[in-house]
């Protein structure tokens, strides 16, 4: 991909992400003139930036958008809910050619016509400007548009217009606003005026106040062109057709000339480039005299303008001479002459201008984009460090226990202590670099509450608190489509529309709320409304009729029991199946991923009062912390982050519910099983087994459970793999891990064996 285009990508993206997020923060405070200012800004530079590419509809669209943000901006218009829907619509287009500008570097064939019917929209919302139609009227009669500006003409310029039109010759007024970008998409306005060969005069003034020097966008064209020229109104047009809807051009009545009063201003802050400007085309080369005595007229009527603001004016008979001279000469000398007397006061305060601004103190960047392979590289180096640092225990036992150097072992463990520490604090380090915030996530949120909530006719409030808690990016990036499945079904089925609520002696509008926290090493992710619930009765009957459980687990089942009923897979309460709920699949893809991520979800609902959906997660994926422990002679790793405690057991504590083995712990009943017995393997014998056994407690679903193992042995950190190839389908195991030994740990997965 073109380097410039790959850079571009990414960026447009960060800037739609940015302005859209604004956008709905606007709609409901329309009076923040920060941050109308902040989707101003990135609404301008994406359509800045996209000039650079064969992306004209992009640019046109963009363009229209920002249009009708800066009549927001300037306060002509009121910011409403449709003005946010088409802005919304445009910049889901723009997102859209961007994946297409990503993927074949051009646009769709379509999206010129796209681009005009978007931006017909935009211009729809646009008040029309005072006195816009009366100029338009007297166009179309034949008048003239507003000509205030020929009152700066002299006598000379007056007197060219004025013998043109009494020779019969036609005349037109041209006023040429080019768009702010029209240097992104190759155009010259000024060289569109050089090819008018019938050009009598021409003044350039900035559309709105030049900026101090240092806030200057030289990129930005701030410049509004106004000419008279000899020719007729359809050459005229001609020469602008790929401007046109920047462009006035009428036929000039003599009148108005004769109306206007001279007048001696002249935009004195626009000297410095006019003048350079009027020097660069003197300088051109030109094929024979005739062309340069016409480049030398042109240049003349440009400097009349301007003799009058420089700090060393040229009187009219000095001027008048020098012009004189020039066309005579058919050499630019004399004209050039005169040039350097004007630009010296405006050139030392442009040089004066950019010294200010280079010594002007410029804060320096911190921040280093770095690719996301370059990162998973490191991810992978400090996974090797973490494999070789777990070999220096088994090399001390070795050194203890084969050559009997206990001194050796000794030596050994205390570097092992130091490498460790410094290998955990590297492993943070880098593990921090790959954490983004959970705002990468909850940014896409408020679009989607928005849409929904005004599809379904529902008023809703959406409320995200603690965004800034960071997780992997594994984590984050797989937690998009669960939260999905639960907002969705948050306001299709929870939130009640607003009669209902009224009715309930609720508030019209419901509250939405999306929160993130970190606790110990895990990211707590809650999404919680206000809504009617989930009512136990309506979802035992749902999963009878359904053949989820018969009626008589149905009558056994508690309320929280039922509740959770709806992770089942095709469960849904729903008879009518929506384009947004109702296929029995969303909350079970919530519970899938989760598990997948070695994480929980929980649900706590009241009727009448809302539900509140809880899902917790590990920080990191990359390396996990497990403690090992012998079964039936073999080592197994367990995650250490279902382990609540380990127990060394009186066999007299034991009691028999039934045929299974339980103990109290905590004034909790702890069922008991063997872990050789779950992994279909034969246990020690009798005269092997430990007088009181090693019991490993852990939390399954939120229940504890008691696992009788052989020994315990040592906690570590591994860098799990997952099972694959003709063990990819095998049931009871998270993966496996790399000792330092060389040999390979079995990592278990509790969820799925119990």
């Amino acid at each position: 991909m073109n380097p410039l285009l790959a850079s571009f990508v990414p960026e447009a993206r960060d800037l739609l992400q940015a302005a859209t997020a604004g956008l709905l923060r606007l709609e409901r405070d329309a009076g923040d003139a920060a941050l109308i200012n902040e989707v101003f800004r990135a609404v301008h530079t994406i359509k800045g930036s996209s000039g650079l590419f064969d992306a004209a509809a992009l640019t046109r669209l963009v363009h229209g958008a920002e249009d009708l943000l800066g009549e927001v901006r300037a306060g002509r218009l009121a910011l409403t809910a449709g003005m946010v829907d088409r802005l919304l619509d445009a910049l889901d287009q723009v997102s859209t050619w961007i994946d297409a500008l990503e993927q074949d570097e051009i646009l769709p064939g379509d999206a010129e016509t796209v681009a005009g019917g978007l931006v017909a929209g935009l211009r729809a919302l646009m008040p029309v400007p005072a006195g816009a139609a009366a100029t338009a009227a007297a166009t179309a009669a034949g008048g003239g548009p507003h000509v205030g500006w020929l009152s700066s003409l002299d006598e000379a310029e007056r007197g060219a217009v004025l013998r043109c039109l009494g020779e019969g010759e036609p005349v037109v007024a041209i006023r040429y606003t080019p768009d702010e970008g029209c240097f992104y998409r190759g155009e010259d306005p000024l060289h569109l005026f050089r090819q008018l060969s019938g050009l009598l005069v021409l003044l350039i003034t900035p559309r709105t106040p030049w900026p101090p020097a240092a806030e200057l966008d030289p990129y930005r064209c701030n410049l509004v062109f106004h000419a008279l020229a000899a020719v007729t109104r359809d050459a005229a047009a001609h020469l602008f057709r790929y401007v046109a809807d920047q462009v006035e051009i009428v036929a000039l009545p003599p009148d108005a000339l004769l109306a206007a009063e001279p007048a001696d201003d002249a935009p004195a802050t626009l000297l410095p480039r006019l003048l350079a400007e009027q020097r660069r085309i003197l300088d051109l080369p030109a094929e024979n005299d005739e062309e340069m005595r016409r480049r030398i007229a042109v240049v003349a009527g440009a400097l009349g303008n301007l003799r009058h603001g420089a700090a060393h004016p040229v009187s009219r008979p000095e001027f008048d001479a020098a012009v004189a001279a020039a066309l005579d000469a058919g050499h630019a000398a004399p004209l050039l002459a005169l040039l350097d007397r004007l630009e010296r006061p405006a050139a030392a305060a442009a040089a004066a201008t950019a010294a200010a601004t280079e010594t002007a103190a410029r804060p320096v960047s911190r921040v280093l984009k770095v690719d996301q392979e370059r990162v998973d590289r490191l991810m992978n180096l400090i996974g090797e460090l973490v494999v070789c640092k777990n070999a220096l225990p088994f090399l001390a036992r070795r050194a203890e226990q084969v050559h009997g150097s206990r001194e050796m072992s000794r030596e050994i463990k205390d570097q092992y202590a130091v490498i460790d520490r410094l290998a955990q604090e590297m492993q943070g380090a880098i593990m921090q670099v790959c954490m983004i915030p959970v705002a990468e996530v909850f940014e896409r949120f408020p679009r989607l509450v928005r849409d929904l909530a005004r599809k379904l006719d529902k008023r809703i409030e959406l409320v995200i608190e603690g965004e800034e808690t960071a997780a992997d990016k594994t984590i984050i990036e797989a937690l998009a489509d669960p939260l999905l499945h639960i907002v969705r079904n948050a306001i299709d089925h929870g939130i009640e529309p607003a009669a209902q609520r009224e009715a309930a002696g609720k508030p019209p509008g419901a509250t939405l709320r999306l929160s993130a926290s970190q606790e110990g090493d895990q990211v707590v992710i809650e999404v919680a409304d206000d809504g009617r619930g989930i009512d136990p009765a309506l979802v035992r009957r749902a999963a009878v009729d359904k053949g989820v459980i018969d009626a008589a687990q149905a009558e056994r089942l508690s309320d929280q029991e039922a509740v959770n009923l709806i992770f089942r897979a095709g469960f849904s309460t729903v008879s009518q199946v929506s384009d947004l709920s109702g296929r029995g699949v969303g909350m079970d893809v919530v519970r899938t991923t989760v598990d997948r991520l070695s994480g929980t979800v929980g649900v706590v609902s009241v009727v009448g009062e809302g539900t509140r959906v809880r899902l917790t997660l590990p920080l990191s994926m990359a390396i996990t912390r497990v403690m090992t422990v012998e079964a039936a002679g073999t080592l197994f790793g367990i995650p250490m982050e279902m382990i609540a405690e380990t127990v060394r057991l009186d066999p007299a504590r034991v009691r028999a519910i039934k045929q299974a083995e339980t103990f109290v712990q905590r004034d909790e009943v702890v069922p008991l099983r063997r872990l050789a017995d779950l992994l279909g393997m034969p246990a020690l014998p009798p005269d092997d087994q430990q007088l009181h056994p090693a019991v490993l407690v852990v939390r399954v679903g939120g229940a504890p459970l008691g696992l009788v193992v052989d020994r315990f042995r040592e906690g570590m950190d591994v860098i799990l793999k997952p099972m694959d190839g003709v063990l990819a389908g095998l049931r009871g195991y998270a993966g496996t891990a790399l000792l330092g030994d060389g040999s390979v740990l079995l990592v278990l997965d509790l969820k799925e064996l119990l």
